[in-house]
């Protein structure tokens, strides 16, 4: 009974130290959109739907020569970031979102990676995201693509704060990108 409760207490102690010890595995994504009210959607409605075509949720991958990646996924689901972040600024913007508007505007994620190469004494990262929106008014469809991409590098190890910081502005531009698209706000009817 005693080695039975000693083997309990020395697993459950070993686990809570490896779980205290093991590195965060999760990267804060909360994209902050300087838009100011311009009402340009005033008195137009739109369905919006939302969704993530990428392959994996990870938004930041390190690699190392002969070992494996490092992957870093948000902690909430980015496309739902996304769809509170854009779903917001277009409210702001006028745009009464409905259910059953006329206008349809789909937001599709194809692409939003951080990818660093970690040397032994530097590292290069290089950031990619690709958005595509596809709006059907009724009578026609658009399809318009939006991409960002950025490098930077340093020494010695990447700073993971410094690569979300970095993500969360790219992110934010994108989505500005979206709400001030003069060919988006004429093809809302």
């Amino acid at each position: 009974m005693k080695s039975t409760i000693l083997k309990f207490i020395l697993l459950s102690s070993t686990t809570l130290l490896l779980a205290c010890s093991s590195p965060i595995k999760q990267v804060i994504v909360s994209p902050e959109l300087n838009i100011s009210n311009s009402n340009v959607f005033q008195q137009k409605q739109a369905q919006l739907r939302f969704s993530d075509l990428r392959s994996s949720p990870h938004i930041v991958q390190i690699l190392r020569t002969d070992e494996a990646a490092q992957l870093y996924s948000p902690q909430q689901p980015l496309v739902e970031t996304v769809e509170k972040s854009l779903t917001s600024a277009l409210k702001v913007n006028g745009l009464a979102v409905q259910p059953l508007a006329a206008n349809q505007v789909d937001v599709i994620i194809d692409n939003a990676l951080v990818s660093v190469q970690q040397e032994m004494l530097k590292y290069s990262a290089s950031n990619q995201m690709s958005f595509r929106v596809v709006i059907n008014n009724g009578k026609n469809t658009l399809t318009k693509a939006f991409k960002i991409t950025g490098t930077s590098n340093g020494p010695l190890k990447a700073d993971l704060a410094v690569l979300e910081r970095d993500f969360n502005q790219q992110l934010a531009k994108l989505l500005t990108q979206i709400v001030q698209s003069e060919e988006l706000q004429q093809f809302i009817q």
